[in-house]
């Protein structure tokens, strides 16, 4: 089989593979290799050995290394693990953006619901929200195998389109989380985005993130503005608003 093996011999004319325009914007980027081909790896970079959609090797140290076939058997962490509608691609690597995707923003027309503190009073209202948040891959197998399929470049912002729904999960839950903590009248909420970002290191809002292998780093909010929204269908066949 196919492993990445550490090169140290800089004599060898070989061909080398490196990446060099991995960038907020893009995630990562594919390139076709040969058995005896270099790559490198940089700062904030992962690469990962792929062939017939089958990861068989994975690298997160900054370094050369050499594409080597070797007599030896097959990592059982990769076992089963096979990248979407990959089956028929040849031998490649992929380079994985590991820095923090920062300053993501994001806006909530659909309006959610939030716990209202007035008095020590609690409500519920529905806000619109706007603000930021960062975010990286945590889990590069999982992000791997549920996320993408195979193609020469993947942007952040195909990613956000997938896992949007829940990044406002994500925000919904912590809002509220910290509402109840702080007793927060919704008009202080804007001035809490640092325990917002405390918060959210000490829980996990972003389990079903997790499971994609995505990790939220960071979330504040910027602006919001509280919405009437018909969230109850009574009886009397009329709605009730809020």
């Amino acid at each position: 089989m196919k492993k990445l093996l550490n090169f140290s011999n800089d004599s060898k004319n070989l061909k080398l593979i490196k990446c060099e325009n991995l960038s907020n914007d893009l995630l990562f980027v594919k390139y076709d290799v040969s058995e005896n081909d270099l790559v490198e790896v940089n700062d904030n970079q992962n690469i990962i050995l792929v062939e017939k959609g089958k990861v068989i090797d994975l690298k997160e140290e900054k370094g050369i290394y050499e594409i080597k076939e070797i007599q030896e058997e097959a990592n059982e962490i990769f076992e089963g693990l096979v990248i979407q509608k990959a089956e028929n691609e040849s031998l490649c690597v992929i380079f994985l953006n590991r820095s923090e995707i920062i300053h993501n923003k994001y806006i909530i027309d659909n309006p959610i619901r939030y716990v209202d503190w007035k008095n020590g009073m609690s409500s519920e209202i529905y806000i619109k929200l706007e603000g930021f948040y960062d975010f990286r891959i945590e889990d590069i197998l999982k992000f791997l195998s549920k996320v993408i399929g195979l193609r020469n470049h993947f942007s952040k912002q195909e990613l956000i389109e997938k896992i949007r729904k829940y990044i406002i999960s994500s925000i919904e839950k912590g809002i509220n989380e910290v509402s109840e903590e702080y007793k927060l009248n919704i008009d202080t909420l804007v001035e809490k985005s640092k325990e917002l970002e405390v918060k959210l290191k000490q829980n996990e809002y972003d389990v079903k993130l997790l499971e994609y292998g995505i990790k939220l780093l960071y979330f504040d909010v910027t602006d919001f503005e509280v919405s009437k929204k018909k969230f109850k269908f009574f009886k009397n066949n009329s709605w009730h608003f809020i």
